[in-house]
């Protein structure tokens, strides 16, 4: 009777746990462990502080280009000064991520090391006719309450973190969203005056000089194959860099979309809706790193 007591009161605890219910973390363990390698963010930041040089480094130093030069190094200092701003914002955000997917994680409420004290708690009695079926009995109801207990805690520390950091996350994201969309003004300004810079610094490199003996048939090929050369390669790097960015307004995009549901549904992270909104924005992100393999 003493044993059947025992498991009565763990039945107990199991059904209260069953009624409050095991939330699937599952989606969000999913979401947050692909969110936090936002995809191409810290690349397409570096390829933006360096636009300003590149472009300097091209420009004549014809007076015509006063203006524009000045625009440049305006922009050189600029996004000089906002750099570490701009990854300590990734940093953040990748970093909230990280602990969100370690808080969600299957092994983060572990019990593994309390199995045996568990299996003590109770012992076999000849005077009481417990025997080692009513032990392991009592073992096994005990260990699915602790199971269910810590999976329900999980649960609420979980919703605890999101409403807590919810609104900010959403700030931090907004900004990140908004400053790669920036990028994309700049890197499109570089890519359309490459042209005319390009061939600026062909017309001064080819250009002959008065008592210039060197400047042969032979030698000017060789200078105008060799600009348009760099040209292309200069020019594909503009391409690759422009999808970067889109890839990663894409990415950050879709990480405050998922997480703006994932806060205004946090009372409910069962829900189905939520959980496939979860899933999905973590298989996007994944294809979206896939597709910077190949940049």
């Amino acid at each position: 009777m003493l044993a059947l007591r025992h498991i009565g009161r763990a039945g107990g605890l199991v059904l209260a746990a069953l009624l409050c219910g095991c939330v699937n973390l599952g989606p969000v363990r999913e979401f947050a462990g692909s969110s936090a390698r936002l995809t191409g963010y810290q690349g397409v930041t570096e390829r933006y502080v360096t636009s300003a040089d590149r472009q300097l480094a091209d420009l004549p130093p014809d007076k015509r280009y006063d203006p524009l030069r000045a625009k440049l190094q305006n922009l050189r200092t600029v996004s000089a000064r906002d750099k570490d701003t701009l990854l300590k914002l990734h940093a953040t955000t990748t970093g909230y991520m990280a602990a969100l997917a370690l808080l969600a994680g299957e092994d983060a409420y572990s019990v593994a090391g309390e199995l045996g004290k568990v299996s003590d708690a109770i012992a076999a009695s000849e005077d009481l006719h417990i025997d080692a079926g009513h032990v392991q009995a009592y073992s096994n109801i005990a260990q699915r309450v602790v199971n269910w207990a810590l999976a329900v805690q999980q649960a609420k520390d979980v919703k605890r973190m999101v409403e807590r950091n919810g609104e900010d996350m959403d700030k931090l994201l907004e900004a990140m969203e908004l400053a790669t969309q920036a990028y994309g003004i700049v890197l499109r300004d570089e890519a359309a005056s490459y042209d005319a810079r390009s061939e600026l610094r062909e017309a001064a490199w080819t250009a002959e000089l008065k008592g210039d003996s060197e400047l042969t048939p032979a030698r000017r090929d060789a200078v105008v194959t060799l600009l348009r050369r760099t040209a292309r390669i200069d020019k594909a790097a503009q391409a690759d860099a422009l999808k970067a960015q889109q890839a990663a307004a894409a990415g950050i995009a879709q990480v405050r979309a998922a997480h703006s549901a994932l806060v205004r549904n946090v009372d409910r992270l069962d829900d189905k809706q939520l959980q496939a909104t979860l899933r999905e924005a973590a298989a996007d992100l994944k294809s979206i790193r896939k597709s910077f393999a190949t940049l």
